[in-house]
């Protein structure tokens, strides 16, 4: 099974035609955006928000939702799925300061704001949960590290406990 799709990409949306058909009192009020790019960098701002279900990164649309399920619920890694996630990670951060930007600059309605939000807060909630499973292997890697050394250790403590109890010639 891939997880890309090959899109198309959408057509651009002429200006003069969506700022002539946008009701000036729906617009994206200084204040709210600025609520909205703080609640982006709060510490809570994953409260209530899903990992999208599809999502399009580059020229590919992706099952997000299931991939980062997928790698998450993985008992075992293999170093590709590593780069994947790292690749992952790597794309839905420029996806996410993208749409941060455009919610920053853009004119735009308070429900399209909203959305826009929804879908930033999602990405990095994806992120995160990546990256809990990058951690988790480098954890396992550790854990690995700090058994062989205990190992080594056992072995080093037989080997002298065997040389205090042999006869000397």
């Amino acid at each position: 099974m891939t997880l890309f799709h090959n899109v198309g990409l959408m057509p651009e949306v002429d200006s003069a035609d969506y700022h002539s058909s946008v009701d000036a009192r729906t617009l994206l009020t200084p204040e709210d955006r600025a609520k909205m790019l703080a609640r982006i960098h709060s510490l809570v701002y994953w409260v209530g928000m899903l990992i999208p279900e599809r999502e399009i990164l580059g020229d590919a649309e992706i099952d997000l939702r299931e991939v980062v399920y997928d790698l998450t619920n993985k008992e075992h890694l293999t170093p590709e799925d590593v780069a994947r996630v790292n690749e992952l990670i790597r794309l839905l951060k420029e996806k996410e300061r993208s749409l941060e930007r455009s919610l920053a600059n853009d004119p735009m309605t308070l429900e399209a704001a909203k959305e826009l939000l929804e879908e930033v807060c999602g990405l990095l909630r994806a992120i995160d949960e990546l990256r809990s499973v990058e951690t988790a292997e480098k954890a396992e890697f550790r854990k690995a590290e700090v058994m062989s050394r205990i190992e080594d250790a056992k072995r080093w403590q037989k080997f002298v406990e065997a040389i205090k109890h042999e006869p000397l010639p």
